[in-house]
């Protein structure tokens, strides 16, 4: 019997910022030929050893109160944010990135030779949920929100990403729900919770609220189809997503 592959370490971030009469969320559209087809997602991705170097406690700020393990998924968040689209949240840049820092320009590298610093305080532990067991390949992943202002237009990197935009939670929401976007479970559900808040300083003091719990959705097949489910206690609004209709 094979055994289930084991859940990969991964940050998702939510970046967010308070525009016009209410509060936006940056997302990104996956790439067709990837493992998330087209989706409409918040930018992430893999844990990498280099996340955790010691090296990191030169440039960053708030990691005193942290956990390594803290500290490491919140670099890993920036580092993916940046990767991404481009944006570099960065604090006091005496030099900006330039056009020979490219993808093989270590993160560690690039962050220290622009002089500035990464605010490990301006995110939060937001959810985290990980992948069935049925599933081909498993994430363990931890949505972290970042509130952190920047002046930097997100750009889609073209290869893992093909658009980035700036959207209002319950408009992502609606999208989704016509078949204009792919929006996957775990994404509609963190786009719910957003959803509630009308300004950063409110999704700021939620999420900060809110007790964190482990949600690993389970596999249901019902007469009408295949569905993916969570639990009561998982506390979001909807806790059942349609996969498929029943095989002939």
């Amino acid at each position: 019997m094979t055994e289930p592959p084991i859940p990969r370490l991964s940050t998702t971030v939510l970046l967010v910022r308070d525009e016009g009469d209410g509060l936006e969320v940056l997302m990104v559209v996956r790439n067709e030929r990837s493992y998330f087809a087209s989706a409409l997602v918040f930018p992430g991705g893999l844990v990498d050893a280099e996340d955790a170097d010691p090296a990191w406690l030169e440039l960053v700020d708030g990691a005193a109160e942290l956990e390594p393990a803290e500290r490491t998924l919140r670099i890993a968040g920036f580092r993916e944010l940046y990767e991404e689209t481009g944006v570099l949240l960065l604090e006091a840049p005496e030099r900006p990135p330039a056009a020979d820092d490219d993808e093989a320009t270590p993160f560690l590298d690039l962050v220290r030779r622009s002089g500035g610093r990464l605010d490990l305080a301006a995110m939060a532990p937001f959810a985290h949920w990980v992948t069935p067991q049925g599933a081909p390949k498993r994430y363990d992943t931890h949505f972290r929100l970042c509130w952190r202002t920047t002046e930097m237009a997100a750009v889609s990197d073209g290869r893992e990403t093909v658009a980035v935009e700036w959207l209002r939670p319950a408009d992502a929401i609606a999208m989704g729900a016509r078949g204009e976007r792919n929006l996957l479970f775990p994404t509609r559900c963190q786009l719910d919770l957003l959803a509630q808040a009308e300004t950063v300083e409110a999704a700021v003091a939620a999420a900060r609220a809110r007790r964190i719990a482990r949600v690993t959705p389970a596999f249901e097949r019902r007469p009408e189809g295949a569905f993916l489910s969570i639990p009561p206690e998982s506390g979001y609004p909807v806790r059942e997503f349609f996969l498929a209709a029943p095989s002939a």
